[in-house]
């Protein structure tokens, strides 16, 4: 059509009428040739037919020329002539006009579309869709933002431009984008012991709660999906006062774990038990060691295990494994020994022994050891026992001649020492010996109760004679080394 119009203008109109009269006038240029090419083969047959005939017919002439006659008029009347030229002529003018209008809002279209982008909804979406598509359609964005609970941050929130309106290319587009919810807001947290695992999610999620973190873990104690404990980060802050921004966490229990039977028990017989230590630590095994004497196998050794080797156990299974302590030392039963031999019979054993008096038991009986008979010693025990013997009845001896200073340790060695509460009150009496000698007890040299007072008399006299007194007591002392000799 625009080849059309390009050749439909006021210069060239009349160059297109003399154009179409030349074809007719061609068309009748054809027809004439044609009727003379009929009267050339007339006039040669006429010749002919003179020759032969040597006679003309004149009728036959007039024929001709009316036939040539009627032929030229009939090219006359071939030539029309269009009488509805000026109407064709003002509807072409119609055409051209609007093809130049069609291809005008053509023109303004196409160059509205490459100037103009229709805008897309960004509402709900991230930020960075938004500048992935201002940057692919040269458009620029200028960002505003606020605290919202409805859109994630860095969300947008709302555009300036609504979507499937045209935005010029180079102009600003402004989007309100999401900050998040107000992290200063308080949010009093509620009783989560009252509620399901499924509801703290849901309450979280609905109060947009980020950075309070649920913590699911194994518990024997407490059924899978109940409330475990909560916690909140700052000790100062009650969960009624609780906010967006304060970090926190509510447990819930998963139950109690279940693990496959796939750790393969080593032989540990003759280990060492740090070797054992090691492999419960790494495989998460609970080991009881208990402890026992060998005499084969040596301290700090594995004697036997409650699990078999190469059986299968699991995580946090328990196994008992025994080990060795060295060889023990078995107490023996002193009753059946006497003092001197319960002294000198147990080179393994620190034996003490100690003699106290007893109204019941015989002198030099056994009374009874600090370890019972047939106890084991193992290596880090105390080897020490003491064995008790009888004394008999306790026997108040003959102090007088002694010095009053002398009496505590006398009664304590021979007699409190030994399980006798023996004790004794003082009275000072005229004497003639040196002050501070015993010269008198109300009981002496003869068997007395476990629980006795005996009452000693000490001299008071100051006048006496020392010397005299150190005579009589060497004296005595002579006389007693004299008997010893016989």
């Amino acid at each position: 059509m625009s080849d059309f119009l390009s050749k439909f203008n006021k210069d060239n109109y009349q160059d297109l009428i003399n154009e179409q009269e030349q074809k007719k006038e061609s068309k009748s240029d054809g027809l004439g040739e044609e009727i003379q090419s009929q009267e050339q083969s007339e006039q040669n047959v006429s010749s002919t037919s003179i020759n032969d005939n040597q006679k003309v017919d004149t009728n036959v002439q007039s024929n001709r020329l009316s036939t040539r006659t009627s032929r030229n008029r009939a090219v006359d009347e071939n030539v029309e002539i269009d009488l509805d030229y000026k109407r064709k002529k003002t509807i072409k003018i119609g055409f051209g006009i609007l093809g130049v209008l069609i291809v005008s809002v053509l023109i303004f279209f196409i160059y509205h579309t490459m100037v103009h982008v229709k805008l897309e909804n960004f509402v709900g979406k991230p930020v960075s869709e938004a500048r992935t598509w201002a940057k692919e359609n040269e458009v620029e964005i200028e960002l505003l933002q606020e605290h919202n609970k409805e859109y994630n941050a860095n969300h947008i929130i709302s555009q300036s431009v609504q979507e499937g309106e045209k935005i010029r290319k180079g102009s600003t587009l402004q989007l309100t984008v999401s900050l998040g919810p107000d992290p200063d807001e308080v949010i009093p947290l509620p009783d989560f012991s009252t509620m399901t695992l499924m509801e703290a999610e849901n309450w979280i999620e609905e109060n947009k709660a980020d950075n309070l973190q649920i913590v699911k873990e194994f518990s024997d104690e407490i059924e899978e999906g109940s409330f475990i404990k909560l916690t909140i980060m700052d000790s100062d802050i009650e969960p009624t006062e609780y906010k967006r921004k304060h970090r926190a966490a509510v447990y819930y229990s998963k139950g109690k774990e279940v693990f496959e039977k796939n750790i393969v028990v080593p032989d540990f017989k003759g280990k060492a038990k740090e070797e054992v230590e090691t492999w419960a630590n790494t495989n998460e095994i609970e080991i009881t060691f208990v402890e026992e004497d060998s005499d084969e196998i040596e301290a700090g050794f594995i004697i036997r295990q409650s699990v078999a080797p190469d059986e299968k156990v699991a995580k946090r299974d328990t196994m008992e494994v025994v080990v060795s302590v060295g060889k023990a030392v078995i107490v023996p039963d002193f009753s059946k020994l006497n003092a001197n031999e319960a002294a000198t019979s147990n080179p393994d054993l620190n034996v003490t022994v100690k003699q106290v008096y007893n109204e019941n038991v015989p002198y030099g009986r056994f009374i009874s050891q600090s370890v019972g008979a047939g106890t084991k010693l193992l290596t880090n025990d105390d080897k020490s026992v003491t064995v008790t013997y009888s004394l008999g009845k306790p026997y108040l001896k003959d102090f007088r001649g002694q010095l009053e200073g002398d009496l505590p340790s006398l009664f304590f060695e021979e007699y409190e020492s030994k399980g006798a509460n023996i004790k004794y009150v003082v009275k000072y009496v005229d004497a003639p010996e040196v002050k501070g000698t015993i010269v008198g007890m109300s009981k002496f040299n003869e068997y007395v109760p476990l629980k006795y007072t005996v009452e000693i008399h000490v001299s008071n006299n100051e006048n006496a004679n020392p010397i005299a007194h150190f005579e009589e007591e060497l004296n005595e002392g002579e006389e007693i080394i004299e008997d010893i000799e016989k």
